[in-house]
């Protein structure tokens, strides 16, 4: 365990010795996003929401901008009880899940409608409780993110364009595996360290939805913003299965229910709504907007790619193409 999770470790075993003495149930929830980012102001109204519907017995306490660690370390901290709820990009999911893997499969959902039929339907539901019973972990909500673009030091248009290109990746095996699949050398790194990196040179791009480009100001050290849009990642709140089942249920409720209910419909909104206005602003800031022809990206990464690659998920990544959206998509 690395210093943060000591430390969060300790400060948990306080926590949890005041609350002994109170009715008041304390509860840490870590994400690695500034404040102005879209969901960490939709982690703030979900720990209202919750606080309210509670009359404040149970509290959540926000430590955001990776105040608790990395993804990785928020999610595995949820286990040694230094941390409770993680709020960040499913797709962390698969160091603990080999379901979890469907959640950034390249070019696998074809748009919010499809995203929403997925995620909020019978699919959806299949893959929660894989990862439930695979992981020990909770899948509470699903809020929607933005489909993920490509920034870069030098313009890229076809996939020969990323060889030898250092790309920055969340730490998840599908999107390492999948951007060295299309040519560019995958490089994980934590999210706190991404600005500073693609300022010294030491990777040559990065690759996440537009709020959190812009939130994240990479406009000042990346010029080329590519219109790739090959993953909707979810952005999910999780906690360890058993510790919510063991809740009281009136709070179990109210954690599920605030989850699912403003604090969700917010993310949708902002980003949507930012979505038209996103590319403006990046190209304002100097960005480059590239739209390169998706398809040699697709071609790379497609069917044949995913179950040779991915066998075990390859029944979902069928059903959820299976799925059909509202307006027919």
């Amino acid at each position: 365990m690395n210093m943060k999770l000591k430390t969060a470790a300790l400060l948990a075993a306080v926590a949890l010795f005041a609350t002994g003495a109170s009715a008041e149930t304390v509860l840490r929830l870590g994400h690695v996003w500034p404040d102005s980012e879209i969901h960490a102001a939709a982690a703030k109204k979900f720990a209202d929401d919750v606080a309210a519907a509670t009359n404040g017995e149970v509290k959540i306490e926000i430590h955001g901008n990776s105040t608790l660690g990395s993804d990785r370390e928020l999610l595995e901290g949820i286990k040694f009880s230094s941390n409770d709820i993680w709020v960040g990009g499913a797709g962390v999911l698969s160091t603990a899940s080999e379901t979890a893997r469907i959640f950034t499969l390249p070019f696998m959902i074809r748009d919010v409608n499809h995203y929403n039929a997925v995620y909020g339907g019978p699919v959806g539901g299949e893959i929660t409780k894989r990862i439930r019973d695979e992981s020990g972990y909770e899948v509470v909500a699903y809020w929607l993110r933005g489909p993920r673009w490509l920034t870069t030091k030098v313009p890229v248009e076809k996939p020969e364009d990323l060889s030898g290109l250092k790309i920055r990746v969340p730490d998840s095996p599908v999107t390492v595996q999948s951007w060295n699949q299309l040519g560019a050398s995958a490089t994980p790194m934590n999210f706190g360290e991404v600005f500073n990196a693609l300022q010294q040179g030491v990777i040559d791009g990065q690759e996440n939805p537009l709020s959190l480009i812009l939130s994240s100001k990479f406009s000042e050290v990346v010029k080329n913003l590519v219109r790739t849009e090959h993953a909707y990642e979810p952005v999910v709140v999780v906690m360890d299965a058993g510790r919510l089942v063991a809740m009281p249920e009136d709070q179990r409720k109210a954690i599920v229910d605030a989850a699912n209910g403003a604090a969700k419909a917010y993310a949708s909104e902002e980003v949507l709504k930012g979505e038209q206005t996103f590319v403006k602003q990046l190209q304002d800031a100097g960005m480059t907007l590239i739209e390169p022809d998706k398809k040699p990206f697709q071609e790379r990464v497609g069917t044949e790619f995913v179950h040779k690659a991915f066998a075990p998920v390859a029944d979902l990544y069928d059903s959820v193409a299976a799925v059909e959206a509202p307006n027919g998509q």
